[in-house]
């Protein structure tokens, strides 16, 4: 039976037919060869009625073919039941093409038209005319106008009745009729009471039976339509139960990581949620998340970066006050580079043991500094986590460059660097 995988929609009619792929019953062969309706989604209750309808039909063809198997053999001594028995096997395959094709009103019918036209043709074909004993053979024209009741709109069943009655009521006056007819009308006052006699019954039962298939059809449409309105509503409860445990598991996983990002774990993701809006929340707050997460390293590096300036700034001022000072390790910030130019420079000044003073009018040589040593203004020193340097026991007086106050440059080239606390100045001159 045909099987849907995923619904289409929300729809009432979409939830039947997600319920009848999983409660109908397999499909026979002969239902697969002569019905149609069962390979496809019925999602409409006229749908689902057309597939009943197509189902019956199926099921008088084959009783239909069975019939003629059974009154084959009087095709053997016959010459027209042959014709009238290949007539009706010709008929039965068309109308099962016809509902094989959804054509199930054609082929409703196609089985009306064969059953009312093999009972006139029997009543034809009899070689001494119609008789008293094959009027009741009238009676048999109520199975098409029950048949049209079933299979074809309820109210066709009057018009079916009406077309039979007036087939009775011609071959009673056309077709010669037996003597054994015509001695049957001394019981009756006149020919014309009994021919009415003999009409009413057979064409009153089929109008009987035309109200009773009407009002049998209509109750059970209704009742069709209400047990289908009751398993469109029962499968909606389920689906709606289904989607409010749903709705309730997303709301309990995005509380779940709005906790985590409370407490500061912006590592929390929400999942793939199976509600289509929870999911789109839970894509927007993952988005953000992801922008939190930025800022926060963009706070913790900024915060790095103030206490690294802050001890920078305290070393350089120890360094100025000849106390002894530790740089900062570096705490992958924008002031990495500095540390590592200050430990440079420091590095520098312990190979050089000496802090340039100057001496007027020429460059002091760092060896002849009278402040050289191991407690310079800026000697070597050492430290666990940056470089540390030592003092002397005096402060040291204020550095104005390569040269003293007053004194001009021995060259362009020491002025250039005259600004520079860390330039050595020039060395001893050639006349020195």
């Amino acid at each position: 039976m045909w099987k849907r995988t995923q619904p289409d929609s929300d729809g009432a009619g979409d939830a039947w037919a997600t319920l009848y792929a999983e409660q109908s019953e397999p499909v026979n062969a002969w239902l697969r060869l002569a019905s149609s309706g069962w390979d496809q989604p019925q999602r409409t209750i006229e749908a689902r009625e057309k597939l009943r309808r197509s189902r019956l039909v199926a099921w008088l063809i084959l009783g239909l073919l069975v019939g003629v198997v059974i009154l084959s053999p009087l095709g053997l001594q016959d010459a027209r039941a042959r014709w009238v028995l290949g007539a009706w096997v010709l008929g039965l395959v068309l109308a099962a093409v016809l509902n094989r094709r959804s054509y199930v009103t054609a082929a409703g019918v196609t089985l009306v038209a064969l059953i009312s036209g093999g009972i006139l043709a029997a009543n034809l074909a009899s070689p001494i005319g119609l008789t008293m004993g094959e009027l009741p053979n009238f009676d048999a024209y109520v199975v098409p106008v029950v048949i049209a009741a079933s299979v074809l709109p309820r109210a066709s069943g009057f018009a079916v009745a009406a077309l039979n009655s007036l087939l009775i009521a011609g071959n009673y006056a056309w077709q010669p009729h037996n003597a054994n007819i015509a001695q049957d009308v001394h019981l009756y006052s006149s020919a014309t009471v009994q021919t009415i006699s003999l009409l009413v019954r057979p064409i009153a039962l089929l109008f009987v039976l035309a109200v009773v298939a009407y009002l049998w059809r209509r109750g059970t449409d209704r009742a069709i339509r209400r047990a289908d309105r009751a398993e469109e509503i029962a499968e909606l409860e389920r689906r709606e139960i289904e989607r409010t445990r749903e709705i309730e598991d997303g709301v309990n996983q995005l509380l779940a990581v709005h906790v985590r990002l409370a407490n500061g774990d912006f590592g929390a993701r929400v999942p793939p949620l199976s509600s289509a809006p929870l999911w789109q929340i839970g894509n927007s707050l993952n988005h953000l998340i992801a922008r939190l997460t930025h800022f926060a390293q963009v706070d913790a590096i900024l915060g790095r970066t103030q206490q690294t300036a802050t001890a920078v700034v305290d070393v350089i001022q120890r360094w100025q006050q000849g106390q002894n000072a530790v740089l900062p390790a570096p705490a992958d910030t924008p002031l990495d580079p500095l540390l590592a130019l200050l430990q440079h420079t420091a590095g520098a000044q312990r190979a050089t043991r000496s802090f340039p003073t100057g001496a007027p009018g020429a460059g002091a040589h760092p060896s002849s500094s009278p402040s050289s040593g191991p407690n310079s203004g800026f000697g070597p020193g050492s430290g666990a986590s940056g470089t540390r340097l030592s003092g002397s026991s005096a402060p040291p007086a204020p550095f104005e460059g390569p040269w003293q106050a007053g004194s001009p440059p021995a060259s362009e080239a020491d002025r250039g660097h005259a600004s520079d606390p860390w330039h050595p100045g020039p060395g001893p001159t050639e006349g020195e």
